[in-house]
């Protein structure tokens, strides 16, 4: 949303309407009831150490991966037989925790039925990235000190095994 919250507005939306929209994004720290769902253990274990640490961190983080299920699900359904998706996703610490997104994303895709081609670390140039890159001293921002690098998942929906009559 901070990266592209004016041209919403910009395309009518009101400044009220932003936060409802938030709310609605994947990853959004809303947890409202809380998410359950079958994850792979890796997702699932990981979810659980950062909850012991900080129960509502544990609950966004749990939330993210039962969304992030569903996306990969609906994008398996609807990509053509031997077909390629590719999702780039950032590091994430929560509680100086590393939650290794990029390999939770890649277990989470193949127990949809993707077969897990790579994944791929990114390094980003700070001078050419979305968010700002603060230039001088480091200050220490959990943003700026998680903005440098990003993980490319190549993700094949092999051909169905079943055969239509």
């Amino acid at each position: 949303m901070r990266a592209h919250k004016f041209s919403l507005v910009w395309f009518g939306n009101s400044i009220s309407d932003l936060s409802k929209l938030r709310a609605g994004y994947i990853g959004s720290e809303r947890t409202g009831c809380a998410a359950s769902d079958d994850l792979p253990d890796r997702p699932q274990r990981i979810a659980y150490t950062l909850q012991q640490r900080d129960q509502k961190k544990g609950a966004i983080l749990q939330k993210y991966f039962v969304e992030m299920k569903a996306m990969l699900s609906e994008a398996f359904r609807v990509l053509r037989d031997d077909s390629a998706a590719i999702v780039v996703v950032g590091t994430s610490k929560m509680r100086d925790m590393d939650t290794q997104t990029h390999l939770c994303l890649a277990d989470i895709g193949a127990t949809m039925g993707f077969d897990v081609v790579g994944v791929t670390r990114r390094a980003m140039d700070r001078n050419k990235r979305m968010m700002p890159a603060r230039f001088g001293k480091k200050n220490g921002s959990p943003i700026e000190d998680r903005m440098h690098e990003e993980y490319v998942i190549g993700l094949f929906k092999p051909r169905s095994q079943f055969i239509s009559r």
